[in-house]
């Protein structure tokens, strides 16, 4: 992304860390350092002033040798959180409890970034993005956080976008996990970065499509809808699927009903459907493995090309390329669905009458896309959907079409929450006496004999775990 011609060069004050902090949180070295005294959560800290767009902000991390799951996460937030918060009413985690709010943007560091940098930086920085809206390239002004090791010849990572204002924004952390300590360092008193990280190896992204398997086979409740499942009979049978000889930079699984993206390097991964869709018709889908170092979210379009013409033909990286390359057919595409999107939310597409392209997450109220569709050609379109998986939503899994009409967005569900200590894998798990709820993985971590057996969240001690029925 290219910097601005031109940029304020007055010094801003030296950053520290807010007086307004989570309860578990202890301020050292004049609100430089924040170290989490005990526990799991409490642990949100802002800093004192906001952060310009490309400031860097250095912090040097402590990790501790223990067991536990998650790390320290990073980001920032558009209001004064003392205008917003006491300390008695800041929540007590941030994944969830504040980012759902809006306004507050925040992601893990890479486990293997924080293992090979003793010291990262985050920043956030704006540039022209380009959308397509009724066939026209438009550029619209989007932000986007960064995070790097200092010292490392790796470029920083886009880790998430930022949509909805210019900001400025406070840095906005938690100090979460096995990282218990982080420490505000001035640029000016950074350690040489030539021998900071030396010998130290780069991380690789392991293979998304041995991901899904394994956690299809560890638990066969992912597969099955939670929140949408009132749609559809418990003997429906799955009946779409991608078409295997149309795809670019994808692996299908499944028996072609979940699409896997093979190499993270390349700008584009395309799944066209099989099958056209009708007026009011939702196709119904779930996500199956999110990579939160990557900024954008999801493409999803429909398109008048018929995905068996491009059978077998070499498709070009950029979509907006394909286009360009196949114009005498019709594309709508939202470039980047501006939502918050995680693992195993359940995605509910449709377009209606007017051409409005709408998207509903987990059976909530549906957002509109920006793809729209001339209401005087809906009757006359055969549109076949298709996603372009080059964001963090790396692995979907097709389900079928059902009508819009039996939607029910007051449908109480019991559906299972992603565990807030991994963020990938459903709560399933329940901790006893205290019933608190993970998943199985986290919970075994915690209750093996070499810990002190404590719940995360409340403290308690615990005498075994058992699976929710």
């Amino acid at each position: 992304m290219p910097k601005p011609l031109r940029r304020v060069m007055d010094k801003p004050e030296p950053l520290r860390f807010n007086e307004l902090h989570g309860k578990g949180i202890k301020l050292e070295h004049n609100n430089r350092q924040a170290t989490r005294s005990s526990g799991f959560g409490d642990a949100i800290v802002f800093s004192c002033r906001t952060v310009r767009s490309y400031e860097k902000v250095f912090l040097k991390h402590r990790q501790k040798e223990v067991d536990w799951i998650g790390s320290l996460r990073v980001g920032f937030c558009l209001q004064d959180p003392k205008t917003q918060f006491t300390q008695e009413t800041l929540p007590t985690l941030a994944f969830k409890h504040l980012t759902d709010q809006g306004g507050y943007w925040l992601r893990a560091c890479p486990d293997e970034l924080l293992r090979t940098s003793p010291i990262i930086y985050v920043y956030y920085a704006y540039g022209n993005q380009m959308c397509v809206i009724l066939e026209e390239i438009v550029h619209t002004t989007n932000g986007q956080i960064y995070v790097g090791g200092y010292g490392q010849t790796t470029p920083a990572q886009a880790v998430l976008t930022i949509n909805e204002h210019n900001g400025p924004y406070y840095l906005f952390c938690e100090v979460y996990g096995k990282t218990d300590q982080i420490e505000i360092i001035d640029e000016a008193t950074l350690p040489d970065q030539t021998i900071i990280n030396e010998g130290l190896p780069i991380s690789i992204h392991g293979s998304i499509i041995d991901f899904v398997t394994k956690n299809l086979n560890d638990n066969s409740n992912i597969s099955q809808l939670q929140y949408l499942n009132y749609l559809y009979s418990s003997d429906a049978q799955h009946k779409l699927t991608f078409m295997s000889s149309t795809n670019h930079n994808i692996i299908l699984t499944n028996n072609n009903r979940i699409a896997c993206v093979d190499n993270l390097k390349i700008k584009s991964s395309y799944a066209f459907l099989n099958t056209p869709m009708k007026l009011n018709q939702m196709l119904i889908c779930r996500v199956m493995n999110c990579d939160t170092n990557i900024s954008s979210m999801l493409l999803f379009g429909l398109t008048t090309c018929n995905p068996a013409s491009l059978k077998n033909r070499n498709l070009p990286e950029d979509t907006t390329a394909l286009m360009e390359q196949y114009s005498s057919s019709k594309w709508f595409i939202d470039s980047d669905i501006n939502a918050n999107i995680s693992m195993y939310d359940e995605l509910a597409f449709w377009f209606d009458l007017h051409g409005r392209v709408n998207l509903s997450i987990n059976n909530r109220l549906p957002i509109q896309l920006k793809s729209q569709i001339l209401s005087s050609e809906i009757s006359d379109l055969t549109l076949y959907p298709f996603f372009d998986l080059y964001g963090q939503v790396t692995s979907i899994y097709l389900y079928n079409f059902s009508s819009q009409e039996k939607l029910d967005f007051n449908k109480v569900s019991n559906a299972r929450e992603l565990c807030l200590i991994c963020h990938e894998h459903l709560a399933d798990t329940q901790l006893l006496p205290c019933e608190c709820i993970l998943c199985n993985k986290c919970a075994t971590v915690i209750k093996r004999p070499s810990l002190l057996s404590d719940c995360p969240f409340d403290r308690k001690h615990i005498s075994q775990i058992r699976p929710l029925s």
